[in-house]
């Protein structure tokens, strides 16, 4: 085992956790808003399917520190709101179309 092997003091050895909770159930919503074209069909809300894939990339690619544990939570969560809001948005216009 060399000097490389070991973790730095400051690593966090849970910085997986918050990527993979968020893109666990993001990624099927994702695939599924770009294989129906809702980046397109939704306007300005389609754009919210981008900002979800760059704040899931984002949230695995930041520094595997302790500093950053907040900041990788943070994008993790928002880019799964991001990505569940163009289906929320959906579901709400089926909800008021069928009360019509």
């Amino acid at each position: 085992m060399t000097q490389n092997d070991v973790l730095p003091s400051d690593a966090d050895p849970a910085w997986w956790k918050a990527p993979l909770g968020a893109t666990v159930p993001a990624l099927p919503l994702l695939v599924w808003e770009f294989v129906i074209g809702a980046e397109e069909a939704l306007g300005l809300l389609g754009g919210a399917v981008y900002w979800a894939v760059g704040l899931l990339a984002l949230a695995w690619a930041l520094p595997h520190r302790r500093s950053a544990r907040m900041l990788r939570v943070t994008a993790a969560c928002a880019g799964l709101f991001c990505a569940i809001l163009p289906l929320l948005f959906l579901v709400w216009m089926a909800m008021v179309w069928s009360s019509a």
